[in-house]
């Protein structure tokens, strides 16, 4: 004769919790790369400008678009 044993009907949220949490500053870091390298970009415009190269600071700045 055996005994039937019951599941457990708890489950434990914190796998789901460190997901997020994971998640959030992942994107937190992308936002981070993304404006340093906007900063770059312009820092290096500025520069390209400075030296009389208007067109290349614009072309880093406005790359052209693919036309479709």
């Amino acid at each position: 004769m055996s005994v039937a044993f019951r599941q457990p009907t708890f489950q434990n949220p914190l796998g789901k919790i460190l997901n997020i949490i994971g998640k959030g500053l992942f994107a937190v870091f992308v936002g981070i790369i993304a404006f340093g390298e906007s900063a770059g970009r312009a820092r290096a415009a500025t520069e390209l400008a400075r030296m009389g190269l208007y067109d290349e600071a614009r072309n880093l700045m406005l790359p052209e678009r693919k036309e479709q």
